[in-house]
């Protein structure tokens, strides 16, 4: 019921409609319908990056991960077009993505995303003191 409704709130601002008009139709308030309307609009704009995403050769591609996701990687990484080897690159382990902010959900995301391009994230302490101290993680390196 709900979703004919904001559909058609959709619609109706599309044509032209104020938020007062619609808001008095539907008897709700004006935040209301402009909540309601913006929404929509989010969820129509994901749903096109999503069809985009799976027409693109390049799988798994970065329209796949959420946008909040994206432009966290995007800024990370310094471009948008972020491929799985960039990220592999600068060391896929979930304490590189913490000091950016990522959280446990965020982390799944990205471990899911990554699995399709077949990469999979280092397991935490496998290095010696040692090998800690010399690491550079903006430099690219597997680790052993």
């Amino acid at each position: 019921m709900a979703e004919g409704r904001n559909q058609e709130i959709l619609e109706r601002r599309r044509a032209g409609e104020t938020f007062a008009a619609i808001a008095r139709d539907f008897g709700i308030s004006q935040p209301r319908v402009r909540q309601v309307f913006e929404r929509e609009e989010k969820r129509e704009l994901r749903r096109r990056e999503l069809a985009e995403a799976d027409r693109r050769p390049d799988q798994p591609n970065p329209l796949q991960l959420e946008p909040r996701l994206r432009a966290m990687l995007a800024e990370f990484y310094g471009k948008a077009d972020f491929t799985p080897d960039d990220i592999e690159a600068l060391e896929f382990s979930r304490s590189n993505f913490a000091c950016i902010g990522f959280n446990a959900a965020d982390w799944r995301t990205l471990v899911k995303w990554m699995a399709l391009a077949g990469k999979k994230p280092i397991a935490p302490h496998r290095w010696t003191v040692a090998e800690w101290l010399e690491h550079d993680a903006r430099k690219p390196g597997k680790r052993r």
